[in-house]
């Protein structure tokens, strides 16, 4: 077993918005970059990013950047499609977080402390909460619900096996990015409200 890889989704294509919100600029950055940059982290050994919906535009965000591209073709049948291309990189990692490509305000802080949890307790699941929602990223083992991956359907993603496997899931505190993504118009006045500076592609 290696170390502990990332996979962030950056397949959709944002209908209920409208245009596509990964290219969306926070204070000159795009969505789906600050989204990834907390995993360039040490502990963290591999970042994968799956694209789908204007791949080109995504890819070339990360031309540069330590980062794996995964093409999903069959993006526009939901979440679960994403999952599965990833399947094939996962083997071989102790764990993996899953990230969703439009959560801009997770920090390594949070990452560090789910890697801490993930080692110190030998938990299979880890899952930030915040108020009471549960967020993003999940940091999961892999090896242990593979099975489960493969028959995930639609956009349920990941919440069926968490749901399952509950007795599994260690939950820690999370903050503000835990559960901020970016979905709809209101989202984004909200986040001019609290002082930053967006850009639409």
């Amino acid at each position: 077993m290696t170390g502990i890889c990332a996979v962030i989704f950056a397949a959709g294509s944002s209908t209920r918005l409208g245009f596509n919100k990964l290219l969306i600029k926070i204070e000159k950055k795009a969505v789906v970059e600050r989204s990834v940059e907390p995993f360039f982290y040490n502990p963290v050994e591999k970042v994968f990013v799956v694209t789908g919906y204007e791949k080109n535009k995504i890819e070339n965000i990360f031309k540069d950047k330590s980062v794996e591209i995964i093409y999903n073709p069959d993006h526009r049948d939901g979440m679960a499609t994403s999952l599965k291309a990833a399947i094939p990189f996962l083997y071989g990692f102790k764990g993996v977080f899953f990230q969703l490509g439009d959560r801009p305000f997770t920090g390594k802080d949070l990452i560090s402390r789910m890697i801490h949890v993930f080692d110190e307790k030998d938990a299979c699941i880890v899952v930030p909460v915040y108020r009471g929602r549960k967020g993003h990223p999940v940091l999961i083992r892999p090896d242990k619900y593979l099975k489960d991956m493969m028959e995930v359907q639609g956009d349920k993603g990941l919440r069926e096996i968490i749901d399952k496997y509950i007795k599994d899931v260690v939950f820690i505190e999370g903050d503000f990015g835990t559960v901020t993504g970016i979905d709809t118009e209101e989202d984004l006045n909200n986040l001019i409200m609290r002082g930053y500076e967006i850009e639409k592609d």
